[in-house]
């Protein structure tokens, strides 16, 4: 199948049209070990590769929603159209997270927070951009049929957490400091324990509050009756910023970024249109590629949906009043002591469009 011919045919039968999107699936639950799609490449057994798209590989986490936006993304060709090859990669958060930092890659969308501490440390990073970018979903939760309605109410209370090292669960120290004059690890007892068992912990009456990553997130939002969300990090940002809360962005060494500005601007505006088709589609696309992000039923997907609607879950676009939000919640982090420094943004920023 012809390069130009592929492209058609994954178009025509893409989710627009009320079918199923063309691309590879990884094994269910996204823990099968690491899944790969390619925009123009082998399919069906075929070597098509097309000599004149630019290759590149990024990588987001195994088992999330980052899954459904590129694997639509790749397959609607949005980045064939702005000349690149993308080869879609899913790997262990840890793995992933250290992606650019390790040169596994030469850049891909990462936490936001500790490459901020890469660059204060003195690494030569810099970020081109928050498009594509994961948004703090992740919010405090309690069981439905608990008295607690706000924060406050859960002061001298264990919450459950994953790390303290979580840029996630900082966000949420930072805030909830912010917000009430609370502190975490003072205010409150606190359990740390694996996501999932922090699910069965609240259940059992164990702890009376958890913050979980991001895919516990969306199943705790899609069962009402029996959790209810208290606070959600992009709300409590919202409330003081008037912006969501951005947890990856793109980031590269700013020799690489300095060679490809080419490939950065065609990046980023392959990825604005992938976020724009996934607001249009989030229904159809989390149907068709749901399962490796643990969003496997409908519940589920209207949550994100739901959210989706909203602008949340991903970052479109990069705009200044959001660069701007975000630099005033390193601010934030700094305040709070996650953060020993704010470098300057226009030392970290590049804008290749």
């Amino acid at each position: 199948m012809a390069h130009d011919t592929r492209r058609q045919f994954l178009r025509t039968i893409g989710v627009a049209a009320g079918a199923g999107l063309a691309g590879c699936t990884g094994g269910g639950g996204g823990g099968g070990g690491t899944q790969t799609t390619t925009a123009g490449g082998t399919t069906m057994g075929e070597a098509t590769t097309s000599t004149s798209l630019t290759p590149i590989t990024v990588v987001a986490p195994e088992g999330t929603i980052n899954y459904p936006l590129w694997e639509a993304g790749v397959a609607q060709g949005f980045f064939e159209d702005e000349g690149l090859d993308v080869n879609s990669t899913y790997k262990p958060f840890d793995a992933q997270a250290q992606s650019v930092t390790t040169h596994a890659v030469d850049t891909s969308l990462v936490s936001t927070l500790p490459y901020i501490q890469n660059v204060v440390k003195g690494e030569k990073l810099v970020s081109f951009g928050f498009n594509a970018g994961l948004l703090s979903v992740n919010a405090l939760y309690v069981l439905a049929s608990s008295d607690y309605q706000t924060i406050e109410d859960l002061k001298g209370k264990r919450i459950g957490v994953w790390s303290f090292g979580s840029s996630t669960v900082q966000a949420f120290e930072a805030l909830v400091a912010e917000k009430t004059g609370l502190q975490l690890r003072k205010d409150f007892q606190t359990t740390t324990a694996a996501p999932p068992a922090l699910v069965g912990l609240l259940k059992d009456g164990k702890v009376d509050a958890v913050i979980d990553v991001s895919g516990l997130t969306i199943a705790m939002e899609a069962a009402p009756d029996t959790f209810r969300n208290i606070a959600q990090l992009n709300n409590l940002w919202i409330e003081q910023s008037g912006n969501p809360l951005p947890l990856t962005s793109w980031w590269c060494y700013a020799d690489w970024y300095d060679s490809n500005k080419d490939v950065a601007a065609a990046l980023l505006r392959g990825a604005e249109k992938s976020v724009g088709y996934w607001r249009d589609n989030t229904d159809a696309i989390l149907k068709q590629y749901g399962g490796p992000a643990n969003v496997d039923n409908q519940a589920k997907i209207d949550v994100v949906s739901n959210w989706a609607q909203q602008g949340q879950v991903f970052q479109q676009s990069t705009t200044q009043d959001f660069l701007d939000s975000t630099w005033k919640f390193l601010t934030l982090m700094q305040k709070h002591g996650f953060l020993d420094q704010v470098p300057d943004q226009g030392s970290v920023m590049r804008n290749p469009l």
